[in-house]
């Protein structure tokens, strides 16, 4: 007798599931923090990279320069970042972190170790472990693939239609 197929191992239900635990991630973040998603993007990039152009930060967090404009005028009335003239671009402007940011960027840290508290209970610690390794592992395969597609040029092949 064969054993019935658990759908734990379906494509659909892992691309379900991890997409999910992202969103939830994301959103009770957003909600704790006051931010929206792209803004604590913006945040977390120049934490990494502090004075990027708008159009350098756009380009890595694949937001439109105009909608990420949006963004950082958003962050600069809350007093969170602050624009600076480029150094040699007259046209252009850099993107600083203001002190006020970095008085409070612990704030921010707790929320997130607060969020991982709760997304992990439960878990043993050696599993949590073999998780992480797991979805390392997938990020480089996928990384990988991506990179693949690149060079060979593949696009989107979309759905067809039923439309003559």
């Amino acid at each position: 007798m064969h054993e019935e197929l658990d759908l734990r191992l379906s494509p659909q239900h892992f691309l379900h599931l991890i997409t999910e635990v992202g969103t939830l991630l994301a959103r009770l973040y957003d909600r704790r923090s006051g931010l929206s998603r792209n803004q604590t993007q913006i945040i977390t990039s120049l934490l990494q990279n502090d004075g990027q152009t708008q159009t350098d930060l756009a380009h890595d967090l694949q937001i439109h320069k105009v909608s990420i404009g949006i963004y950082i005028t958003e962050l600069e009335e809350m007093g969170l970042v602050e624009r600076r003239a480029h150094p040699t671009d007259r046209r252009a402007k850099c993107i600083y972190l203001t002190p006020l940011l970095h008085a409070h960027k612990h704030l921010g840290v707790a929320h997130y170790a607060d969020v991982h508290n709760i997304a992990i209970e439960g878990i043993e610690r050696q599993d949590y472990l073999t998780m992480l390794d797991c979805i390392a592992l997938m990020r480089g395969n996928l990384v990988g693939a991506d990179e693949k597609d690149r060079a060979e040029g593949r696009v989107a092949q979309g759905v067809p239609s039923a439309r003559p």
